[in-house]
């Protein structure tokens, strides 16, 4: 079964020396954002429709939320973004290798040491407008140290796809 021709899709890649895995993969089909992490034992996805409707699935089993969000939050009418999946890179040894499935764009990061006062994870956002988020609050702070925006021709509401790294350290 191949892809249709409209499908949009954005392998993100998680790199460990030489080894490279599948961390996620991010489907667009017109305005549906389907957001997926293939790991041993289950598949975790995520969905958000043109209609506003989200929902959030791990394995074979009933969605595990459905939100209806407000007007607003329906992808034409996003102004700026909306985040749509964040996870944090533990779960790297459960992940299947990447072995040069197809796509469209590939993003790869390259995973952060292990620490005892950060956590690093990736967060994959829709939108127009992209802005780095970063503070600093009761002894935590929150970086972006990586950012790349991917723009969804295929999309009738000029979506992009924001992908960070983000770095939570706490002192």
């Amino acid at each position: 079964m191949g892809r249709a021709a409209k499908e949009y899709v954005l392998r993100i890649n998680l790199k460990s020396g030489t080894e490279v895995r599948r961390f996620c993969e991010v489907h667009v089909n017109g305005d549906d954002v389907y957001v997926f992490q293939p790991e041993k034992g289950a598949i975790t996805k995520v969905s958000y429709h043109q209609s506003g409707q989200r929902h959030l699935k791990k394995g074979a089993g009933p969605a595990m939320f459905t939100m209806f969000t407000m007007m607003l939050d329906r992808p034409r009418w996003i102004e700026t973004e909306e985040p749509c999946w964040e996870k944090s890179f533990e779960n790297f040894a459960r992940l299947f290798p990447y072995c040069s499935e197809p796509a469209t764009d590939i993003f790869e990061i390259d995973l952060p040491n292990p620490s005892d006062t950060t956590i690093s994870f990736a967060q994959v956002s829709i939108g127009r407008f992209f802005s780095p988020p970063g503070w600093e609050l009761d002894g935590g702070t929150l970086t972006t140290p990586q950012q790349r925006v991917f723009p969804v021709p295929s999309s009738p509401s000029d979506l992009s796809i924001c992908v960070r790294v983000l770095q939570l350290a706490v002192v």
